[in-house]
């Protein structure tokens, strides 16, 4: 916590017939962030590796195979550990074995049931049809006929009429056969030459059609029952074939979903092989590691490859590139599992440099102290909490959401404890701090405190990150140490007056010298550090600028900085707003419950309004408070600290997944 994890780079020296068990090696292994030899000194020489294109086509033919496979069997693709190395020269042949073996059967299973299920809708739609005609109907006449047309269809009821009225001047007959859904099965009869404008009126009428196959004969009611039969032959026969289905699911699903595994796994390791370097008879892999992990890492690939592989490590700050600012060492954060996941939104703010401050806890931290105070019920959060655990437990791949909306729903419930409100009603529990609607306030200045604690927490971190990344210009600027002490007297002299509602006249003289001397420096930092120092640390030469200019510039970032801080103080009285806000929409609902239960329904419909308007605050509420408090965090509490443009750590997995994958 408070900082990524260390990284060190490392480079692997291997023979070439080690390569695909040390590369099946660094798959499992996963947190390795490779570096692209290519994008390096030695790739510009031309010393990268070469891939099989040919055998990576071949694994993505036998992956699409597989998952016709799955799709055909109806297999939940589920993800499978393999207990052994892939490499992919070796699994190719034993892969087209086992999928020749599986096609045999499950091809011919498969084709059936598909046909068999085809004809079953094709034949219920059909019937379905048919079902409309009177069953003494003669198909054999009416597709006979040679001088009139006629159709079957619905129209609705309203239609009817206009449709009549279209045809008053063409001779037509209407037989009404049935009423479904509020619209009339007709049959409709006209003469050929007379069809044209049975179309147009049909249109306008929406009438809608019900085909008829032409290839029928019979009665409607020997069509019916032709088609009867015939349904329940083509049931039988795909219950029969799913039966089968499921046998070949027992004997053959555990295999494809191991096959399946390895042909990813065998298409990752031959595609990460662009991302290495090769120098005569060696094969180099470059990347950063855990420094924690590097051990165990050389450990296991000395033992894949008997001893043949050379490591190499570096800090680095040993790197001549990363003290040149031409190579950035990825990010890798390190925080417990109910913290990891707000990595999700710090992230989407951006990835931290690598000696800078990682503010994940303290985002975590202070997003659950606002969403709480903006959002305090006992019950309400009880519901976040059982949906967020619903989450975690249910849905995998959002995992990290439910944790967020359980610590959401915990602290919810705490302040509801703390303002004495369960689902709005404040006569259950007492108020163990205070009811915000009551104490206006007093709750205005709990907000306005937590405002300058943050912002305080934020001007503190921005100075560490100073003195972290060797940025000392900036602690003298606004924005560093020197407005961080003009704040703070500033929030200082404001605390006073709001306690005696006095400030001595020695007070205001000390403030007066104080803030002076701390105007001075930030305004004449810029121009002497320019003057003293003419190259920043990179060697790069600073653009000469006036001494005037220089000052002039400083003057208007101390006071836009100044006001800024303020304002992003002031900013955190909509913390306030939002819980008043919560009360007061409790009220709302309270008062349109006892307006609706004084008519029909009385007590019941009481409750289901209040059941109803919980709901909708849980929805959209909790929604807009979340917002609300990301942009807190955002705007007022990391604009004051955060510098970001780091490199976010891929795994060697995803890494090589990314850019290769087309499974």
């Amino acid at each position: 916590m408070f900082k990524t994890e260390k990284l060190v780079r490392i480079t692997i020296q291997v023979p070439p017939q080690f390569i695909s068990v040390v590369t099946a090696a660094l798959v499992r292994f996963k947190l390795l962030h490779l570096i692209r030899i290519g994008e390096t000194h030695l790739g510009h020489l031309g010393y990268v590796a070469d891939t099989d294109v040919d055998l990576l086509k071949e694994f993505e033919e036998l992956f699409k195979e597989t998952k016709a496979f799955l799709k055909g069997l109806e297999i939940r693709p589920e993800p499978v550990a393999l207990s052994e190395l892939v490499i992919p020269e070796k699994e190719i042949l034993s892969v087209k074995e086992s999928l020749t073996e599986v096609k045999g059967e499950v091809d011919p299973l498969v084709n059936e049931l598909r046909i068999t299920e085809e004809k079953l809708l094709e034949r219920s739609k059909l019937q379905d049809k048919f079902r409309f005609l009177p069953t003494d109907l003669d198909l054999s006449r009416l597709f006979g006929c040679k001088f009139v047309n006629w159709m079957i269809g619905l129209v609705p009821a309203r239609g009817l009429e206009k449709l009549e009225e279209s045809l008053s001047e063409v001779h037509y007959a209407f037989i009404h056969i049935g009423t479904l859904a509020e619209r009339a099965v007709i049959m409709v009869f006209g003469l050929k030459g007379d069809w044209p404008v049975f179309e147009r009126a049909l249109k306008g009428a929406f009438f809608e059609r019900i085909d008829i196959p032409t290839g029928v004969s019979g009665t409607a009611g020997d069509t019916v029952e032709s088609l009867r039969i015939e349904i329940a032959q083509l049931q039988k026969r795909k219950t029969g074939l799913s039966q089968q289905k499921e046998v070949f699911q027992t004997k053959f699903g555990p295999g494809l979903l191991v096959l399946k595994e390895k042909i990813i796994a065998s298409h990752n390791i031959l595609s990460a092989r662009r991302f290495f370097g090769k120098i005569e008879k060696s094969y180099l892999i470059s990347g950063w590691i855990p420094e924690r992990l590097y051990a165990a890492l050389e450990e296991d690939l000395a033992k894949t490859t008997q001893g043949k592989v050379i490591f190499e490590k570096v800090d680095p700050e040993d790197l001549v590139e990363i003290r040149g600012g031409i190579i950035k060492i990825p990010i890798l954060f390190n925080n417990p599992l109910l913290v990891s996941p707000f990595e999700r939104l710090t992230s989407l703010y951006g990835t931290p440099r690598y000696k800078e401050v990682e503010p994940t806890l303290f985002f975590a931290l202070s997003f659950l102290l606002m969403f709480g105070m903006m959002f305090g019920d006992v019950g309400q959060g009880l519901v976040l909490f059982l949906v967020g655990r619903l989450i975690f437990r249910r849905f995998y791949k959002y995992m990290d959401y439910g944790i967020i909306l359980m610590e959401c729903g915990f602290i919810s419930a705490l302040f509801g404890f703390l303002y004495g409100s369960v689902f709005g009603l404040e006569d259950i529990i007492p108020a163990l701090w205070f009811r915000p609607l009551a104490n206006i306030s007093y709750l205005v200045k709990v907000a306005m405190v937590l405002g300058v604690v943050l912002v305080s927490l934020g001007l503190v971190l921005n100075v560490i990150n100073a003195f972290r990344l060797k940025e000392y210009e900036g602690l003298l600027s606004t924005a560093g140490l020197a407005g961080a002490l003009f704040y703070w007297v500033i929030v200082g002299l404001g605390l006073k007056y709001f306690l005696t509602g006095q400030l001595l006249p020695a007070e205001l003289a000390v403030f007066g010298w104080v803030a002076a001397v701390l105007m001075t420096i930030m305004v004449l930092h810029r121009p002497v550090y320019r003057l003293l120092i003419r190259k920043q640390p990179s060697g790069e030469v600073v653009k000469k600028q006036s001494f005037f200019s220089e000052m002039m510039e400083s003057i208007v970032e101390f006071f836009d900085n100044l006001v800024r801080y303020l304002s992003n103080t002031i900013s955190f009285i909509r913390v306030a707003a939002f819980a008043l806000a919560h009360a007061a929409l409790f009220m709302a609902v309270f008062s349109i419950a006892d307006l609706l239960a004084r008519g029909k329904g009385g007590g019941v419909l009481y409750w289901l309004t209040v059941a109803l308007g919980n709901v909708v605050m849980i929805l959209l509420e909790g929604l807009v408070v979340s917002i609300q408090v990301v942009r807190l965090e955002y705007y007022e509490f990391f604009s004051k600290f955060f510098r970001g443009g780091g490199e976010k750590f891929r795994p060697f997995d995803q890494e090589i997944g990314s850019e290769e994958r087309r499974l």
